[in-house]
């Protein structure tokens, strides 16, 4: 995070410095589905810099959490992994064709994720041994799986104006989250060993 905004924020500071990796993700997750809305906005008002700059910052913290899945003897870690990358791969086709749909298809699923592990923080708690925690996790983590790949398998809508047979999708709060809007560089490195 930029020391400036830090210290701007000393409650998102506190809360970063003293969040567990869990909560950090989330945080990092909330952040890149926030900014998804913040791109779709400043393309409407064909403000194109300021949103591939947001593009950008969206790729650090998909990146950032792809980094975080550093377990390769857990079976979920590839799966998490190829989940991160599947991500990547979205924020890399909507930078270059910046289609609204495909970024509304990532902040979809950026929200089915943030959901999942605030699931995984409310049900997990702080004093739990580590091992019980990671098959926990591994449930939520393959509910996150399954959910994702319906989102994708859907047929998205033409930009042209064709017909679509794309089916509605559940409505995405557009409400920031209440940690507030200066999260731009969520906290330094961290690990989530699944």
């Amino acid at each position: 995070m930029h020391s400036g905004q830090l210290d701007q924020n000393p409650y998102l500071q506190q809360e970063v410095l003293t969040a567990s990796p869990l909560r950090l993700r989330w945080m990092l997750i909330n952040r890149a589905e926030e900014l998804c809305r913040l791109v779709a906005q400043l393309w409407q008002q064909d403000n194109l810099s300021e949103a591939a700059g947001w593009l950008l910052r969206i790729r650090e913290i998909l990146g950032e959490l792809l980094d975080g899945v550093t377990d390769k003897s857990n079976p979920a870690s590839a799966s998490i992994s190829d989940f991160y990358v599947f991500l990547l791969r979205c924020i890399g086709e909507v930078e270059l064709s910046q289609d609204r749909l495909q970024l509304k298809t990532l902040e979809e699923l950026l929200h089915i994720e943030a959901e999942t592990w605030q699931m995984v923080i409310q049900n997990n708690s702080e004093n739990a041994p580590e091992a019980d925690l990671g098959d926990r996790v591994l449930g939520e983590i393959q509910e996150l799986q399954q959910q994702a790949n319906e989102v994708a398998s859907q047929p998205r809508a033409q930009l042209s104006g064709g017909s679509s047979e794309f089916p509605p999708q559940p409505a995405v709060p557009n409400t920031p989250p209440s940690y507030g809007s200066n999260l731009d560089d969520l906290g330094s490195s961290f690990s989530l060993e699944i």
